[in-house]
């Protein structure tokens, strides 16, 4: 996983916890790193265990902590990255775009960036079937990210989980429906 995951999930933790709690986690969680590198890639399992710690210090389910984190995510990448979304100017088209130009995008800045599958396409007016798979199984981060996405371009949506990988299906579909 690239530092710069671990950077917005400590952004999103100092935010809400404070910086005494990150270095809690990382010492608990993470004694080899003390700071984290975007372009660099750690261990995923450092990521899971940090994760695993928020969920524990917080109370929360560890898939609610992952879809908050998701959340999160989309709006301290697109931050960082605003250029990449100014061609996709709708959620719709960034939804449809995110193999074909979002992870093309990713791929140029971050070496073997170990991207998720996802397959999304328009099924019925403002219904999209987002398709995800990855080993990692962080549909509820994607989840997230999609509604992340929502946010940023202003839109309510509702995402029904209808497969998923940790229920033994062989991928996680999702369909995001479009509200307002």
């Amino acid at each position: 996983m690239k530092g710069i995951i671990f950077r917005s999930l400590e952004e999103l933790v100092v935010e809400n916890l404070g910086m005494s709690e990150w270095n809690a986690l990382l010492d608990k969680h993470s004694p080899a790193h003390r700071s984290y590198v975007s372009a660099v890639s750690y261990p995923d399992e450092e990521l899971f265990a940090l994760a695993n710690g928020v969920a524990e210090k917080m109370a929360l389910p560890l898939p609610d902590v992952l879809g908050v984190f998701g959340r999160f995510l989309f709006g301290s990448l697109a931050a960082k990255h605003h250029a990449v979304l100014e061609p996709l100017n709708t959620f719709e088209k960034l939804i449809l775009a995110i193999d074909s130009v979002i992870h093309v995008e990713v791929a140029k800045l971050y070496d073997e960036p170990n991207l998720p599958k996802i397959d999304a396409k328009v099924i019925d007016e403002g219904k999209i079937l987002v398709d995800y798979r990855s080993p990692r199984k962080l549909c509820f981060c994607a989840e997230g990210l999609i509604y992340g996405a929502a946010d940023h371009y202003n839109k309510q949506i509702e995402i029904s989980h209808s497969n998923c990988m940790h229920e033994g299906d062989e991928h996680c579909r999702f369909v995001v429906s479009i509200l307002s």
